[in-house]
């Protein structure tokens, strides 16, 4: 019997940002499949050539930029009708030359979103709503001093443009004091815009004082991998493994959290994972992950560099740390 199995075609793809904050995009050309489809420039990865530097002689070739420094992002699959395409996401934050089309295709900078190009390539599409997720994530920490983190989120949150994820993760509160500290973080996130996140395990204590679940659910590892809260909105979960990312990927949620990356004063004697570590599991992640755990803004490039999509903080997510920044 003859096999009919598609052949898997590894691809780099590269997401090149400007100092404005914009992604570099390109339009497939006459005589390529899917001509006239917006899609991230990047290309098929040689039997020789590592993700990275396939990413550099592609964007070479097709745009005439060298592409200096960047790091992983994530992974994805899709299944066209000639081949399966495992495609390797690339974000790339620095580079040298100017654009140029040395492939007769068209490009652009344009938003992440990329609400106003049209058609996007089908294995592309289904990315952007991971891809444009906020790249910082707020950690709440009421039942240590409610004056004090309530003063700390408060300054943070109003000095910064920028999309920031918000998690009530409250382990200890109870009753009034549980109340008062949903009642603030929810009404700051809507007063500043920002995304709120429900800690599952906060919402087991809290579900009792709300009619309904208020905003998405942040599960912990135990609810992911019991498959608890199946009928309500969850975003993400806390993860400690690669078998937990895969669970995170197949629940269709849209991040995941891995760590802890550093030591931490909340599990002392406990060493980190390490950058290392943490890059080993999360480049083959399907989905994009944070990194936790004794991280600061200044972490945030060695964090990126090491496949992070962006990081959580607690203590740290303060005023000095976002002192006139934009992330």
């Amino acid at each position: 019997m003859t096999s009919h199995l598609k052949p898997r075609i590894d691809v780099a793809v590269a997401v090149v940002f400007n100092s404005a904050g914009q992604v570099l995009w390109g339009c497939r050309p006459e005589g390529k499949p899917y001509a006239g489809y917006w899609e991230f420039p990047g290309g098929k990865v040689e039997s020789d050539e590592t993700v990275w530097q396939a990413l550099v002689r592609e964007l070479k070739e097709e745009l005439d930029i060298t592409a200096r420094e960047g790091g992983p992002w994530f992974r994805i699959e899709h299944d066209y009708e000639h081949a399966n395409v495992r495609l390797h996401l690339y974000r790339v934050w620095a580079f040298e030359g100017t654009p140029k089309s040395l492939e007769q295709q068209a490009f652009t900078w344009a938003s992440l979103d990329s609400s106003d190009l049209s058609p996007i390539l089908p294995a592309t599409a289904p990315l952007l709503p991971k891809l444009a997720q906020p790249t910082v994530m707020a950690l709440s920490n009421y039942e240590a001093g409610f004056d004090a983190c309530a003063n700390r989120l408060e300054q943070a949150l109003r000095r910064i443009h920028a999309p920031v994820y918000v998690q009530l993760r409250e382990k200890t509160l109870t009753g009034e004091a549980l109340i008062r500290a949903f009642e603030h973080c929810y009404g700051l996130c809507q007063e500043t815009g920002q995304a709120m996140l429900l800690n599952s395990a906060t919402w087991m204590s809290l579900q009792v004082y709300l009619d309904a679940l208020p905003c998405p659910l942040h599960l912990t590892e135990p609810h992911l991998l019991a498959g608890d809260f199946s009928n309500l909105q969850c975003a993400g979960a806390s993860v400690h493994s690669a078998e937990s990312l895969d669970a995170a990927f197949n629940r269709g949620l849209s991040y995941a959290v891995l760590g802890a990356v550093k030591q931490t004063m909340s599990h002392p004697g406990q060493p980190g994972l390490g950058w290392e570590t943490f890059q080993n599991i999360a480049v083959n992640s399907r989905l994009p992950v944070f990194a936790i755990g004794g991280l600061s803004l200044a972490d945030n490039d060695e964090a990126r560099r090491h496949g992070a999509h962006g990081m959580a903080m607690l203590s740290q997510f303060d005023v000095k740390a976002f002192k006139d920044c934009t992330i």
